[in-house]
């Protein structure tokens, strides 16, 4: 192993040696760098499965509970509208429904709580040079995302297998634009969260409690068409909102209210991601030295 870690640095150091051109040198070490962070980071997702599969006395099989979260969340919605006998959303079974609209709120959920506390968690790797605030974000995101996703997916199996309900998955790739865009959204509230909440204390706290907000306002349990018109209004305001009626019109086939527009919930991503890189720049020295 020592020899081919050897042979591998000769390498690299003789293709330095070589004379590049100025975008030669520039990709190269574009290259390097990127190969070098991407190894930090999933550093980061293994020592964070180690971490929380250490946080009690059931080991490795603590993870199984983190992925069956979403699917937990999914039937107790259900099973409540079982019980006001509401079997049926806009001609979609109602286990379906939550479904789709739990699995992207629960993306949602995460940017707003778990995911920014990441960056305090690894404060005391930030003395290794190699390791920034930005990879903790980064890792702790995609993992938690990564089971979010792996969630949705159980329950959709579960859903076909013992009760023989499916989705009607004619655009798949708008459905996959919606949630690219969802994540993206969230990738950029996790960032801009996780650097002000790294700084003072009361962020994460207060953002983690709005999202119980966010849940009955974003038409994740109802559609906002069956909704007021002036509900729906105030409605157009929230990008989530957008967000779920589209996935669910994608996915499900079932109408949006009027005011749901891709461009709104693109424009808002792009903003969230501009804010959140825009914050981590301007405090990334306050991060490392507190």
């Amino acid at each position: 192993m020592a020899d081919v870690q050897q042979t591998s640095e000769l390498t690299r150091q003789r293709l330095k040696a070589l004379p590049m051109s100025r975008l030669g040198q520039f990709l190269y070490e574009l290259r390097e760098g990127g190969r070098k962070q991407a190894n930090v980071v999933f550093a980061l997702i293994f020592r964070e499965i180690r971490t929380q599969s250490k946080e009690d006395d059931y080991g490795y099989l603590s993870l199984v509970g983190i992925v069956v979260e979403p699917a937990v969340g999914v039937f107790a919605v259900a099973a409540f509208w079982y019980v006001m006998r509401v079997q049926e959303i806009m001609g979609v079974h109602t286990l379906i429904f939550i479904s789709v609209s739990m699995t992207a709120f629960s993306i949602i959920r995460r940017s707003f709580s778990s995911i920014p506390r990441s960056i305090k968690s690894t404060i005391k790797f930030y003395a290794y040079p190699n390791i920034k605030p930005f990879d903790a974000i980064l890792a702790n995101f995609i993992l938690e995302i990564s089971l979010t996703i792996v969630g949705g997916v159980i329950v959709f199996v579960l859903s076909w297998w013992f009760v023989g309900l499916s989705m009607d998955f004619q655009h798949p790739l708008e459905a996959i634009g919606i949630m690219t865009l969802l994540i993206c959204s969230g990738f950029g509230l996790s960032l801009l969260l996780g650097t002000y909440g790294a700084i003072y204390s009361f962020v994460p706290k207060i953002f983690s409690k709005f999202t119980q907000v966010l849940f009955f306002t974003s038409a994740v349990i109802h559609p906002a068409s069956q909704l007021p018109p002036l509900a729906q209004k105030w409605l157009a305001y929230n990008p989530f909102a957008h967000a779920m009626e589209l996935l669910r019109l994608y996915t499900l086939r079932i109408q949006p209210f009027p005011e749901a527009s891709v461009s709104f919930l693109a424009a808002f991503s792009v903003a969230c991601l501009f804010l959140g890189f825009a914050a981590y720049y301007a405090n990334r020295h306050r991060i490392v030295e507190r």
